[in-house]
């Protein structure tokens, strides 16, 4: 029996990206609410039986959204699925995966459960924020990597002598990963958080004088990370305008108007969220369905 694939609400053109790259229908699905605001999820298709695929991006409101999609595994499950696996191609509160003071909660412990909640066999995200983020889950974990896909796409647009930049400490590993194909050194700005917005950058450990800097991280939420990196690169003599890529481009807050303010020659991001940028932003989207439907052959056993 061919695999059921399934659209929430959160990212639908995603799910049809998906679904034409495994050459399988999407099967119909409503979502609606009560007058009081509860979901009202119907499966009008059939998948008695058949290994069901839900894709459904956890952004905000990432509460709604991951309501959505226990529901709707809850009622493939009745409804006599063989299995059901969530495709989750960005993880709301994945960031949340340690606690600081020992007072706050373990947010991407308790989104990995909710999931579980919803009686889902298997949960296939795209580029986590850490593989620690794994170890939350009492589901098996499959990992879409869109790295590969980025890289490719940053390569013939990037000129000599070129480095990529971590812009912070907690995504080194991610750095080397992208230098490594492109042959590149990598460098590190040392940054210092100060609240949930603002962060404070002075030091690069590394060479980025008169080379083109690609700055490589796995998000992009306010932006201030990213542009106080940029920043300091520049003060330290690197060439500008600056390349910065990441694998979710959130956008949220001040994020658009703090891009805007420093010399980007392009922001890459996957399309594992919705969003449309103003005219002028130097936007590049590349596709995460391949990646997404590479892993949902994984599990099928047919690649």
């Amino acid at each position: 029996m061919h695999p059921v694939l399934i659209a929430g609400s959160s990212h639908p053109q995603l799910a049809a990206e998906v679904a034409a790259e495994l050459r399988v229908p999407l099967t119909a699905c409503t979502v609606e609410h009560f007058p009081d605001g509860e979901l009202d999820i119907c499966l009008t298709g059939e998948v008695r039986g058949a290994e069901v695929f839900i894709v459904q991006s956890l952004h905000a409101p990432v509460g709604e959204h991951l309501l959505e999609l226990a529901l709707m595994s809850d009622a493939c499950q009745r409804a006599g699925a063989a299995s059901v696996t969530a495709v989750v191609p960005y993880l709301g509160y994945a960031r949340h995966d340690r606690r600081v003071s020992g007072r706050e909660p373990l947010g991407a412990r308790v989104v990995a459960e909710l999931i579980a909640a919803g009686r889902v066999d298997r949960v296939i995200c795209l580029d986590l924020h850490s593989r620690a983020v794994e170890g939350c889950f009492p589901r098996p974990v499959e990992h879409a990597d869109a790295v590969p896909a980025l890289i490719e796409h940053v390569r013939a647009r990037i000129g000599q002598p070129a480095v990529v930049v971590s812009p912070d400490l907690g995504a080194v590993k991610r750095a080397e990963a992208f230098a490594r194909p492109l042959g590149l050194p990598v460098a590190v700005v040392h940054k210092q958080r100060l609240s949930g917005e603002e962060v404070k950058a002075q030091a690069v450990v590394g060479d980025v004088e008169g080379r083109e800097v690609v700055i490589v991280d796995d998000m992009i939420s306010t932006g201030g990370t990213l542009v106080a990196a940029v920043q300091t690169v520049l003060a330290h003599g690197a060439k500008g305008p600056v390349t910065v890529v990441a694998s979710h481009g959130l956008f949220v807050g001040p994020a658009r108007e703090r891009l805007a303010a420093v010399p980007l020659a392009r922001v890459v991001v996957t399309d594992s969220v919705p969003f449309a940028g103003p005219p002028g932003f130097p936007l590049e989207r590349v596709r995460s369905a391949p990646a997404l439907a590479a892993s949902v052959k994984r599990v099928l056993g047919l690649g």
